[in-house]
């Protein structure tokens, strides 16, 4: 990511390698992690049915047919001014910057294809979870499991406090959120980037950690069906 932004600071990135190249790093990355340690197959699905909406597209699931019960998201957010972006602050855009409107989109899709799940168990006579009065609850006992994992480039403490807060509204409605943030160097936007500190319970290794048990025991539960 470091070497990506500096790429990026120099002009030598296109619109849609800025839009979409770091993201879709960080997608592959944590897809191939997962596949190693859970010893799966992860898939990427379209048209896959929600309550709402007819058609979703997926990019990391699990199986590849049927019936998911697992899916990711990652983001990657926070990008260096560039040629393009004249008008940027000199220490690019904050890593919180689109956060909300991505969080919101993320949880509109995980509650659309968990109620999907939801009726469709239904409709075949089997025991379903009452939503009740506690939607969280309900979201994390209902399939498909779902992970959200964040990348950000913070610019300042501000920054990534609002990035963790962000990452806080997400866990309302996933299995689990990890966070991955790293510090902008000071005064300017190239040089080493640092980590930052974030939430125990957000840190991604140890959600990934959780995510690869989840798929483990998923495996597991599915043997006759894959």
């Amino acid at each position: 990511m470091e070497e990506f932004d500096a790429r990026v600071s120099a002009g030598m990135a296109s619109e849609g390698d800025r839009q979409n190249g770091k993201g879709d790093f960080f997608n592959d990355l944590l897809a191939l992690l997962l596949e190693n340690c859970a010893g799966v197959e992860l898939w990427s699905r379209g048209k896959v049915p929600g309550l709402m909406v007819p058609e979703n597209s997926l990019d990391v699931t699990f199986p590849a047919r049927g019936r998911i019960d697992f899916v990711l998201e990652a983001k990657a957010v926070g990008t260096p001014k560039h040629p393009g972006s004249t008008a940027a602050k000199p220490f690019g855009r904050p890593g919180s910057a689109d956060l909300g409107k991505r969080i919101k989109e993320i949880g509109f899709k995980t509650i659309d294809l968990k109620a999907e799940h939801a009726r469709r168990t239904a409709a075949i006579g089997e025991d379903t979870t009452p939503i009740g009065g506690d939607l969280t609850a309900w979201l994390r006992s209902t399939l498909p499991k779902s992970y959200v994992f964040i990348a950000a480039r913070v610019v300042n403490d501000n920054d990534l406090k609002q990035v963790v807060k962000h990452a806080g509204y997400a866990e309302q409605y996933s299995t689990g959120v990890g966070l991955f943030a790293f510090h902008a160097a000071r005064g300017g936007t190239l040089g080493k980037y640092r980590p930052a500190e974030v939430p125990p319970g957000m840190e991604i290794s140890r959600v990934l950690h959780r995510a690869c048990e989840e798929l483990k025991a998923i495996k597991a539960s599915r043997a006759n069906d894959l």
